[in-house]
């Protein structure tokens, strides 16, 4: 798989310290940063809850940070504005999301295709966009278990076409775990994914049931072990984002 939905995990030394953290503290700078950069409340929790994932299952939670943090956060918030074009299949919304932070973005398109009629297949689609794989990892986890239908991700590469090696990665939810497997090729995704060079991410909602294993849901509330030199940098990228005292 590509880095678009799975990626190595940091090189570790053994010159490297690690320290215990507790999930919660983790979760708390994240969003302290992200809100530092100009996210709204609700899409910091949902990158924290990410990032929190991503350094407990891939030790990777200070690089997907910085992957949401580098974006144009400045730049107002746009509405979330979709074009729905008529499909034989069920529903199909294309994103207008240039420009805008890929979190953001992955956040609408499961919001716009978790619209769609329980009895139908949903579809929403952003080309020319790069969503980090990371991301994805906790969102199509909650999400599948909110809706309690099968969300897959496509994301298709620099080479489109479904059926070229490498072109597209796939991500769901299966038997309780998320899974990379290409049997997702399916007509359904198959067919929304562009026939042009480069990045676009289509969000697929079946109305197949499908119902995550909670364990795999939710991280335990223990501490984890992580790198100092990463906690201390993404401590420091919180302190730019101050609650006040109540």
């Amino acid at each position: 798989m590509s880095d678009t939905i799975t990626g190595p995990a940091p090189a570790r030394t053994q010159n490297d310290r690690f320290i215990a953290v507790q999930p919660r503290e983790i979760k708390e700078a994240a969003f302290r940063s992200l809100c530092a950069a100009g996210a709204d409340p609700l899409e910091a929790q949902e990158g924290a809850l990410a990032v929190l994932r991503a350094e407990a299952e891939e030790h990777a939670g200070l690089r997907l940070l910085e992957e949401l943090l580098d974006a144009d956060w400045t730049a107002p918030a746009r509405p979330t504005a979709a074009s729905v074009t008529a499909w034989v299949g069920g529903t199909l919304r294309e994103l207008e999301s240039a420009g805008q932070p890929p979190l953001r973005t992955a956040l609408q398109l499961l919001d716009l295709a978790g619209d769609g009629p329980d009895e139908e297949v949903s579809v929403t689609r952003a080309p020319e966009t790069r969503i980090p794989g990371l991301l994805w990892n906790d969102l199509v986890l909650r999400r599948t278990a909110s809706l309690g239908r099968r969300i897959t991700i496509a994301t298709a590469l620099d080479c489109a076409a479904p059926d070229t090696d490498h072109a597209t990665d796939y991500l769901t939810v299966r038997d309780g775990v998320l899974s990379t497997t290409q049997f997702l090729a399916s007509e359904a995704v198959a067919a929304h994914l562009p026939e042009r060079s480069g990045h676009s991410t289509v969000v697929t909602v079946l109305p197949e049931p499908a119902h995550p294993d909670p364990a795999s849901t939710n991280i335990p509330p223990k501490p984890l072990e992580v790198c100092e030199e990463e906690w201390q940098t993404m401590y420091q990228l919180s302190r730019k984002y101050l609650v006040p005292d109540a």
